[in-house]
Formats: structure tokens, sequence, C-alpha cells
């Protein structure tokens, strides 16, 4: 009897052994709200009410190891990003515009939004008999310091007089100067400029500071705390932004850059990169080459490269480094340089991907960390799209073979790269994809402990 008893239970051990469903992965590009699984691993969702899946980002405030503004906007609603514990938790800053927008960081982690109309009314113009200039509605500035879960009220700018000629505040960015106050570069007669103040609402009026009028300010403001960057001739002029109520301090002259037109222009635009107190920006040097040009509040860097940067290079910076996307001088391959901010700089002894054979449209994000480098290529086709990762741990000289995060044909599946972040050895990605069995698409944040070899949710 015993021997049945046994006989029975291990027949019955292999009946429910063999009913036992297989354990299944799901494929890489399947997701929920929740969780995003890619061929690297898998990636947590951001809930869609603190980024809508149209989000268009634009630019990223790294601050420390820790902290970083990830900036972007949709059709007409601004929107940031805002992380403490290095892309492990988000919260969203959002605000509705009916014109432009710019974001702005300062070095305590202030965020502000400044928001103008979309365009003048031509009503509003009031043409005297000298040709009085088209009334202009003021740009308003929204403050958040960096711990807050909301804008403030609009703290409107008090413009000075314009006079015929005069430009239109339009996309101006603030200069950060604390949780409360911001400037913002006006140009109230040609080639004539002045910082104008904003501070919390109900607050009296800063009186504005005028440039002096041999120099040629440039609208965009470099580094937290915040730099003014001029021209005086040739001469590529940096000084901190005064407080409300101070005068402008002598400003120190760039030293190693050629200024041009062009590379006016370059100086002119939101610079490439940001992290700690440093801006980033490519800058065209003649006959045919570039300059990275660093800046901070207290010092500046003029790095040259050693190939041509590519057309509408890729730039990456933190951890002291600075990854930039170039053409091979002897292959005219597009490559990777890495400089670090003294001016040493390191070739990629090969391309770290091999481009598609068919035609097709690629771009690159980049990011350094304290042991390596790392590279992500989107690509896309007619029909095929593919995202790919590949890392250095040798500080940019040799790359590991790429890796698939993703690849496939068709607009269903598709992941695509929204922001690729440094927090020192950790790395944070910002992925796009399709909420399976749905029409939606949503926000998914991988993060890497070991500067991209393994990635898992945040």
């Amino acid at each position: 009897m015993a021997l049945a008893a046994v006989s029975a239970l291990l027949a019955i051990g292999c009946r429910k052994k063999e009913k036992a469903e297989p354990i299944t992965v799901p494929p890489p590009g399947a997701a929920s709200s929740d969780e995003l699984t890619t061929a690297i691993g898998q990636a947590r969702g951001i809930h869609s009410a603190l980024a809508p899946s149209s989000t268009r980002w634009q630019r990223a405030f790294v601050l420390d190891d820790k902290r970083a503004v990830v900036t972007g906007e949709v059709e007409n609603e601004a929107i940031a990003l805002v992380t403490d514990n290095a892309g492990r938790t988000w919260r969203s800053l959002r605000r509705l515009r009916e014109g432009w927008s710019t974001w702005s960081v300062g070095e305590d982690g202030s965020t502000v939004l400044t928001v103008g109309p979309r365009g003048q009314d031509r009503s509003k113009q009031a043409h005297g008999a000298a040709g009085a200039p088209p009334a202009v509605d003021p740009p308003s500035l929204f403050f958040a310091p960096f711990e807050a879960a909301d804008l403030s009220a609009p703290s409107p700018v008090t413009l000075p007089e314009l006079s015929r000629g005069a430009r239109s505040p339009v996309n101006a960015v603030p200069a950060v100067l604390s949780a409360e106050i911001a400037a913002l570069l006006i140009e109230p007669k040609p080639r004539r400029t002045t910082l104008v103040y904003a501070g919390p609402p109900g607050a009296p009026p800063v009186a504005p500071v005028v440039l002096p009028a041999q120099e040629q300010a440039l609208p965009v403001p470099y580094g937290r705390p915040p730099a003014l960057l001029s021209l005086r001739g040739r001469n590529l002029l940096v000084r901190p932004v005064p407080a409300p109520g101070a005068p402008l301090d002598a400003p120190r002259s760039v030293d190693g850059l050629v200024m041009s037109p062009a590379a006016t222009s370059a100086l002119s635009a939101t610079p490439a990169c940001d992290f700690a107190g440093w801006s980033i920006q490519l800058v065209p040097q003649p006959p045919d080459t570039t300059a990275v040009v660093a800046i901070s509040a207290t010092q500046t860097a003029v790095l040259k490269l050693p190939a041509k940067a590519a057309p509408g290079a890729a730039v990456g910076c933190a951890a002291g480094r600075i990854m930039v996307e170039v053409v091979a001088p002897a292959t005219k391959e597009l490559t990777i340089a890495t400089c670090t901010l003294e001016g040493a700089c390191v070739l990629a002894e090969k391309p770290p991907f091999r481009p598609w054979l068919e035609p097709h449209d690629r771009s690159v994000a980049l990011a350094p960390t304290r042991e390596g480098v790392v590279a992500i290529l989107t690509s896309r086709a007619a029909a095929r799209w593919g995202l790919y990762i590949a890392q250095s741990p040798e500080a940019g000289k040799i790359y590991d073979v790429p890796r698939v995060i993703g690849e496939g044909t068709g607009e269903r599946g598709r992941i695509e790269l929204g922001a690729l972040l440094s927090f020192g050895n950790r790395l944070v990605m910002l992925l796009q994809a399709d909420v399976t069995g749905t029409s939606r698409r949503g926000w998914y944040v991988a993060a890497s402990e070991d500067s991209g070899l393994t990635w898992s949710p945040p």
C-alpha cells in the first residue's frame, strides 16, 4: 500500500510538471504604461501627467550627480522634467503658452520659464510722423526653486522705451540669478543692449543696466551663475551678469578664439551642452576648423578638435569631459572625439557605428562618464528603424561592438531616444515607445550604474 501511494504521488507530480507554463520574457519593444522591454534591459514608465508623448525635448541641464532639468515643449505648452535623485523619480513643471517660450536654470537649480506673445497685433502699431516703433507686449517670467512642485505666478518684465529699429525680445533666454530674480537682454536701440530684471510678482521695478556702447552683447547667457558674452572689435569678452543694483564687472578676454560672423552666430545660439557650471558650444574657426568653447562664470576654455566637426555635430558633456561627433581625417567617416577641459583630446581609432547601406537619417547622442564614454545612434530609413548603443571603457579610444536597443520595420513598436544624461558614472536614458495594444505612446526611463554596460529600471 505504501509503494502504491508513493507511485501515485510521483505520477501526480509528473503531470503537474508537464502542465507548467514556460517562463517567457516580453519581446523587445513590448510596453505597458508602466514598463518597456528593450534588447538591453527594462525601462520604467513616466506618467503621462508629467510629460505628454508628443513632448520635444530641447535642452538638458545636469547640475551635479543627482540633480537635472530636462526642458521641452509641445504645441501649446512648455514642459520641464526635474529630478533630484539621478533619474529615479521625476516631477514636472508645465505652463500653457500661446507664443514663444524659453527655459533656463540657475546655479542652485532654480528654473525660469520665459513666455512671450505669439506675434504683435498690427492694430497695436502706432506710427507717428517720425515713424514710431510698434507697441511690444513684454514677456512674462515664471520662477520655480529647485524643490518647487509648480511655477510661480507670472512676473512681467518692464521694457525700456523702444526706438525705431529696436528688436523685439523674441525667444529671449533668461539669466537666472536666484529663485526669484532673472535678467533678460533687450536691444531698445540698434546695437545698444540693456539688461532688464524681473523679480517676484508685485516687487518694485529694478533699474536696468546699459552695456558699454562699444560692445555688442550676445543674446544668450552661458554658465551657472550666468555669464554675459559680448564682442569688442574681434575680441570675445566674458563677465558675470550683475545682480540688481550692482555695476558691471570689468570683462575678461577669451584667448585662442578667432571671432567672425559665423563664430558670433554660433555663440548667439543656445549652448550645445550644459553640465555643472559649464556651457559648451561649437564655434567655427578659419579656414575650416571648429573649436569647442567652454564657459563658466569664472573660467573659459577653448579646445581644438583633432578633426573637423561633423555637420550638425552632436555634443555630450559631463564629468569634466566633452564628446563631439567629427569626420575622420583619413576615411571621412563619422566618428567621435573626446576631450578634457584641459585640452587633451582622443580620436576614436575606429568609428563606433557602421552606417546602413540604404539611404537613411541618423542622429547621435553622447555622454561621458567618469570611467568611460557612451554613444547612442538613431537610424531611420523609409520603412526601417534602429536604436544602438556603443561604449568605450578607454575614454573614447576604442569602442566595444555596438548593441541593439531596439530595431524593426514600420511605425508600430518603434523606440526613440528623447535624452541621454550622465550623473558621474550613472547614465539615464529617456525613451519613447508605443504602449502595446493601444494607439498611445509613452515616455520611459532606463538607468545604468556601470557606464552603460547594463541597464535596468531606475
